[in-house]
């Protein structure tokens, strides 16, 4: 695909999906203008609009790299903490996970479907909770 005309319309190519956060396959739906078009991701059926680059300007890889970055940064020292708490709490047992069940910080949850974790932050109603993966946020103390 040239970078000064739009795919044939029913045609998919390669492009950043938002929604996925990971290069896909979209399909293009229609032209909505000479330099535009609307396309769907193959993966998860997000709709976006795919816009030609404008003649001369700069490709969006720093901003785009940027956040890429920070984003490994952040899993990197998440991990870290997730191994840390592993190492510290290995004698304490994991509660088992359970929306009705008032959790605190720093305490060990086993949770079903997303395993061993750890509580951030304990608000009224929510929790952060460190999986080995990444972080969620839990409904917990529901009665």
């Amino acid at each position: 695909m040239s970078e000064l005309t739009l795919p044939p319309v029913a045609k998919s190519f390669f492009m950043f999906c938002k929604k996925c956060n990971a290069d896909r396959f979209h399909m293009v739906l229609a032209h909505t203008s000479p330099t535009a078009a609307k396309t769907e991701c193959e993966i998860c059926k997000s709709k976006k609009t795919y816009s030609l680059p404008k003649a001369g300007a700069p490709k969006k890889t720093g901003s785009a790299a940027a956040k890429n970055s920070t984003k490994t940064t952040r899993a990197k020292s998440h991990t870290g903490e997730y191994e840390n708490r592993i190492q510290n709490q290995q004698s304490k047992e994991a509660i088992p996970y359970s929306i009705k069940t008032l959790f605190l910080e720093k305490q060990k949850i086993q949770h079903p479907k997303f395993g061993l974790g750890f509580v951030q932050k304990a608000a009224i109603d929510r929790i952060d909770v460190i999986f080995a993966d990444e972080v969620k946020v839990l409904i917990h103390n529901k009665n």
